[in-house]
């Protein structure tokens, strides 16, 4: 198998549930098991550090995918043996009234959704009716403590509509299953990193996703330097995460990066990832365009030349986080 083994036994997301068995069955018949696909670029908050933040508005874009399209998009990732869709934005996925059509579309071709939302446009009726769909929600959360998380997103008053939410989704048993259908997405930062230890052991004892990392240096985030966290100092950050993991929960894991709690990425070899204007990329933090799927088929896309070499090359960590530590100036995930 090119990519490294994941560890099985750490706790995981449901869509995210993956053997090294399946991995290597997709690998040796070229299929796809995730891809990522945006909403609209229409977003409530105005976050300091969101790496998505590369259109210069927070409105919707004249050229973005119709819903039709979008459709037809999960239909052919299904084709080519796609089993889970993440959604990711470009803006926040439940301020797009499309995303009940791509969730219900992809329920009925069989394929478990994963959606990252900040959360604050549910409310107790949305979440019950998400509840019995296949859906995990992965939250943004990046801390409790209200006037930290609101400074991070530019938005006063959000996190305590938030904070609100995540209850809802708990009382609703989103956290209820394993794998669990909740997740709490944190990024790391000077901000918040008084935070992380209790924010993991919190994950933890509520049977929630922790999907902990440092900043993406891409879009917003190159603007805000002075949150950033070093390498070395993520790492030592990691491995108490670890040391706290084995003594108080007995979950046993190798250091990895760039997801704290041995979280692995493999988006490289198994996923695409595909924006609202139809463009495609490894991941979604790379400048490397595979195509278009405006004016070719998601198959010519994943079958490309490009595709195939990225798929087939070993990484650890995170390719675009490490060529930025590096001190590359073109960094990239490839």
């Amino acid at each position: 198998m090119t990519a490294i083994p994941i560890n099985e036994t750490v706790p995981i997301l449901k869509g995210l549930n993956l053997s090294n068995e399946k991995l290597q069955k997709t690998e040796n018949a070229n299929k796809m098991l995730l891809i990522d696909i945006e909403t609209s670029n229409v977003c409530n908050l105005n976050c300091k550090y969101c790496f998505r933040d590369v259109y210069g508005t927070k409105e919707a874009l004249k050229s973005e995918l119709p819903l039709a399209e979008r459709l037809r998009l999960i239909k052919e990732a299904k084709e080519l043996g796609c089993e889970t869709i993440k959604i990711t934005g470009a803006g926040e996925p439940f301020a797009d009234a499309g995303v009940w059509d791509m969730i219900n579309y992809a329920n009925k071709l069989d394929m478990w959704v994963m959606i990252f939302t900040n959360g604050a446009l549910l409310n107790k009726e949305k979440i019950a009716e998400l509840y019995k769909m296949n859906v995990s929600l992965i939250v943004k959360c990046n801390s409790l403590d209200e006037r930290k998380e609101d400074e991070m997103v530019g938005r006063q008053g959000y996190a305590k509509k938030r904070n609100e939410v995540i209850e809802m989704l708990m009382d609703a048993g989103f956290n209820r299953s394993k794998p669990t259908r909740l997740g709490r997405d944190l990024v790391i930062t000077n901000i918040n990193k008084d935070e992380v230890y209790e924010s993991l052991k919190w994950c933890r004892k509520n049977n929630v996703f922790p999907l902990f990392r440092p900043l993406m240096p891409i879009g917003a985030a190159i603007n805000v330097k002075e949150w950033e966290i070093s390498k070395d100092e993520l790492k030592q950050m990691y491995e108490t995460a670890r040391e706290t993991d084995k003594k108080e929960f007995g979950i046993e894991y190798e250091l990895t990066l760039p997801y704290m709690g041995g979280v692995w990425c493999r988006q490289l070899h198994y996923a695409i990832y595909v924006n609202i204007l139809g463009e495609a990329y490894p991941c979604t933090g790379s400048k490397k365009l595979l195509g278009n799927f405006k004016t070719e088929s998601l198959k010519e896309i994943w079958n490309s030349g490009d595709a195939k070499k990225i798929r087939n090359t070993p990484y650890s960590s995170c390719p675009l986080r490490e060529s930025y530590w590096r001190g590359e100036k073109n960094y990239d995930c490839v």
